[in-house]
């Protein structure tokens, strides 16, 4: 994954960078890993569906969902 051109890093991370000390390679890896750190938090796996019926939700005459028979 690879960050989209409006990508901002957060302001915890810029403050980080700016108060550490070491070489600008270090802080160039620093910057790496929290860019590939914050793209990876961002994304959201998607959710399987239950299987309606006696393993998974049932609706109620209400309209919600249950998972008692």
């Amino acid at each position: 994954m690879k960050p989209g051109k409006t990508f901002n890093l957060s302001k915890t991370t810029k403050r980080m960078m700016a108060l550490m000390g070491g070489t600008d390679a270090d802080r160039n890896q620093y910057k790496r890993m929290m860019i590939d750190a914050e793209v990876c938090a961002a994304v959201q796996p998607k959710r399987e569906k239950r299987p309606a019926g006696p393993g998974g939700y049932q609706k109620n005459p209400t309209g919600t969902a249950s998972t008692r028979d």
